[in-house]
């Protein structure tokens, strides 16, 4: 034992750093006590029970009295006793549970637990430090806490909140990134070019037909990917085609991992442009220690929400004539948060699908068909209003394709059983695509469908249809004679479909990490914001338009682009926007404060802060040491079968897939407007020229580019309705 004892020794609690959290093992005793484990094992279980047990081994029993022996002996053998003490510190185990642990010998005492923490904190803070003195990304968002121990202001409904409100940040390792590429001066001559006169629709908004080309495969693969979750006969298994799975753009390298490091938590609220520029000296010149002469050399770039992003430009502007590029805050160049762009692209579609019960067709009469209770506010929580237009989506789909196969004598059963090839399936998407989830095409010389809030006279709207607007606006329908006019319910499902299909391709685009095929939706979801009146995303798109094509160098973009989307776990398929990953990292130090009832107090929240991604880690391994399931063992994925195959019943006895003129209450129907269409004309007609406009002031630093000049390049979304206590918590989570 005392060869086992000086292995496994530690000077102290300060040695439990993030390398020995990293690299630490699962400890080997049968090679180094090959007869102290042979003992325990004799004891634990019988000969006959060794050879026919095959479900329960004492091989983890045997390992935890061997740790129990060890600081037994030597009190400095606590690697084990260490880690596993903030296991249960991060678990919220009680300080009794955690004294009576220790008393066992395998866990430290609960102060020791604490010391540990603060350590771990400081060592994880060092590590920033290192890697923020160097090229890195810094994010950051505002977090809310109740700090009251009184229920009457935890902001019931009835009562307002007491809350502390701060900010988290968290700094990124830019592993390809190199001082040239990252040289802020490039960027800055590029965007103060007097020959740069601003983006040009025609080429810089519409796709290029690689593009398009692509953004088509995604959206075919989407419609084939749901026959195969739901028609039994087909399996993904059964094909191995290229042409059946979502095409590359700029996917995360195989094995790539991310690297953040989050920081302490400053009581500094980054909800004001003045608490964004005291919040930024606090890190950079107080936990960083880094003097703004160093920093003002290269770029610094910043995921964030398009709150946050504005305050950063406002924070420039209103600097412009500071000491240098940092005071200027120049440094910072914001990039749109792909979660967020989600979020509000959902919100806009429903509040532009919305509808009402009356209304066939509209998302009211969905949510009604599908039995959903919690959407009826204007800003629903993402993950439920995700899954219900999702569910709509496949059941639209999944009729499409029944209808698909009928028209060739088939059932869907039959076909499956008939073992299609991979591009017949791929054929048979492609039809389903044009033919169903594609708005039809005014006919030329009609008049377009305007919605009934529209403003524009018909002799107005008879004119600006006689020919095509966008050849690129994808996917076009097939000409028919068919006037989407006399058919309301059936045009607006289509355009439905199809402002969804945009929303999952953007959610699937960023779990695969392939930023590229999010870059290929910008220029469409730029419409579709300006035409479903989310203007501030609008803007926010095109400031990423015009960064990737213009202003930032193009070494400098592709940093950008690959710190869009990150992977913590290092597991393909499971990317996540930088934004939500900071979500994460708000709600997981949240959910420890709750857990330990620290909401009365800020005491530990920098050092939880600063650890909370080790603090992981350890509850990673410990969960695999004791071998826990992630889920408990009855748990089992949501079968939304039922559901789907709800939408696919509706969808045939309404016959919503076809056109039928002049339908029964087809006048009574509210025209849902193209919103590719209305965007495109807006953009076209005063946005673009206005959003150029102001670039102009803000690169000449005339203080008009921070005031509107237009009403519309306002939101013209629905305010909320939130009680004081609702915004809180709002406010946490999209800000």
């Amino acid at each position: 034992m005392e060869e086992l004892v000086e292995q496994h020794k530690l000077k102290g609690v300060a040695d439990i750093d993030p390398k020995f959290i990293e690299d630490r093992s699962r400890s080997c005793f049968g090679d180094d006590a090959p007869f102290t484990v042979e003992l325990l094992h004799s004891a634990a279980q019988s000969d006959r029970q060794a050879k026919v047990n095959t479900k329960k081994s004492p091989d983890t029993i045997c390992s935890s009295i061997m740790q129990q022996l060890l600081y037994s002996r030597s009190g400095r053998c606590l690697g084990f006793g260490a880690e596993f003490g903030l296991y249960l510190w991060a678990t919220g185990s009680a300080r009794a549970t955690i004294e009576a642990i220790h008393n066992c010998g395998l866990s430290v005492s609960y102060q020791t637990v604490l010391n540990n923490l603060k350590m771990l904190a400081e060592h994880c803070m060092a590590l920033a430090v290192a890697v923020g003195s160097g090229l890195h990304a810094f994010c950051y968002d505002n977090i809310n806490l109740s700090t009251s121990i009184h229920v009457e202001q935890r902001g019931l409904a009835s009562t307002p909140g007491k809350v502390t409100s701060g900010t988290l940040g968290i700094i990124y390792r830019l592993p390809n990134a190199t001082t040239e590429n990252m040289a802020l001066q490039p960027i800055l001559d590029r965007m103060r070019d007097p020959n740069y006169a601003g983006l040009e629709f025609s080429r810089d908004l519409v796709p290029s037909d690689e593009q398009h080309e692509s953004i088509q495969h995604q959206f075919r693969v989407h419609v084939l990917n749901i026959l195969f979750s739901y028609c039994k006969g087909l399996t993904r298994d059964n094909y191995d085609s290229e042409i059946l799975k979502h095409k590359p753009r700029r996917p995360h390298p195989p094995n790539h991992k991310t690297e953040f490091f989050p920081i302490r938590v400053s009581k500094k609220e980054e909800a004001s442009v003045q608490g964004n520029l005291q919040y930024h000296d606090e890190v950079y010149l107080t936990m960083l220690n880094r003097q703004s002469e160093a920093l003002s050399g290269t770029a610094i770039p910043s995921v964030n929400d398009q709150h946050t992003n504005s305050c950063i430009r406002s924070a420039q502007l209103m600097r412009r004539d500071d000491l240098d590029n940092y005071h200027r805050r120049l440094v910072f160049q914001p990039g749109m948060g792909p979660f967020h762009s989600a979020l509000n692209l959902e919100w806009a579609l429903l509040n532009i699908h919305r509808g009402s019960l009356s209304q066939t067709g509209s998302l009211t009469w969905w949510f009604a068909i599908l039995e959903k209770t919690r959407l009826g506010q204007q800003k629903p929580d993402f993950h439920t209003l995700y899954a219900a237009l999702i569910q709509i989506l496949e059941g639209v789909v999944m009729a499409g394709w029944k209808k698909v196969c009928k028209s060739e004598n088939q059932t869907l059963e039959e076909y499956a059983a008939s073992e299609p090839t991979a591009d017949n399936i791929y054929e048979k998407a492609s039809t389903i695509l044009t033919d169903y989830l594609t708005p039809l095409p005014a006919p030329y010389g009609a008049p377009c469908m305007l919605s009934d809030d529209s403003d524009e006279e018909p002799a107005q709207s008879a004119n600006r249809s006689t020919q095509p607007l966008n050849p690129k606006v994808p996917p076009p329908a097939s000409f028919e004679a068919n006037d989407p006019s006399q058919d309301k319910i059936h045009q607006n499902l289509r355009l439905l479909m199809r402002d969804i299909l945009y929303l999952l391709e953007l959610v699937i685009a960023v779990k695969d990490g392939d930023f590229g095929r999010v870059e290929d939706l910008l220029p469409h979801l730029t419409m579709i914001y300006r035409g479903a009146g989310s203007n501030n995303y609008s803007t926010e798109c095109l400031f990423m338009i015009q960064n990737l094509k213009h202003v930032w160098t193009p070494e400098f973009s592709d940093i950008m682009r690959d710190i869009m989307i990150v992977n913590p776990s290092g597991i393909p398929g499971h990317g996540l926007a930088t934004d939500i990953n900071m979500e994460y990292t708000v709600r997981d130090l949240k959910d420890l404060l709750v857990a330990k009832g620290l909401q009365s107090t800020w005491d530990h929240l920098g050092d939880i802060a600063a650890a909370i991604a080790y603090l992981k880690e350890i509850k990673r391994k410990m969960a695999e040491k004791f071998t826990l399931s992630h889920q408990s063992k009855g748990h089992t994925d949501a079968d939304v079968s039922n559901l789907v195959n709800r939408v696919v019943k509706k969808v045939e006895g309404e016959r919503l897939l076809n056109f039928i003129a002049n339908r029964r209450g087809n006048k009574k129907v509210k025209v849902i407007p193209d919103l590719l269409d209305e965007g495109m004309k807006k953009l076209k007609s005063s946005t673009l020229a206005t959003f150029n406009k102001k670039f102009r002031d803000f690169v000449a630093g005339q203080p008009e580019a921070l005031e509107e000049s237009e009403p519309v390049d306002g939101d013209t979304l629905p305010p909320l309705g939130l009680t004081l206590s609702d915004r809180l918590t709002f406010d946490e989570e999209s800000s």
